[in-house]
């Protein structure tokens, strides 16, 4: 498709011609009225709070790590091929954001 720049839609031609004065629209900018309006919510304040605890966090939880290096060292870490598979299809989806 090919787009013209010289050809006008109606749209363009209104937004092109001078606005005329209207008292009702100065009426609305004079008594405040339709003007519009911010208001920022109280959430952006606790996302900001959120994101600041977690990014605090550690990357690793060692606890975690090191329960799980006493388990393989006492040999009684055991995975089924079922959650093998289930790692790795979630590990490659998280990889391609095509395959979601």
């Amino acid at each position: 498709m090919r787009i013209d720049p010289n050809i006008r839609t109606p749209e363009a031609a209104d937004a092109a011609r001078p606005a005329k004065s209207n008292t009702r629209a100065a009426n609305q900018t004079a008594g405040g009225e339709g003007l519009d309006k911010a208001q920022l919510s109280l959430d952006q304040a606790h996302l900001q709070a959120l994101e600041a605890k977690v990014n605090g966090l550690p990357e690793v939880r060692g606890e975690k790590v090191e329960a799980l290096r006493q388990v393989i060292r006492e040999g009684n870490y055991e995975v089924t091929p079922e959650q093998t598979a289930e790692a790795m299809f979630a590990e490659l989806l998280a990889r391609s954001p095509g395959l979601r």
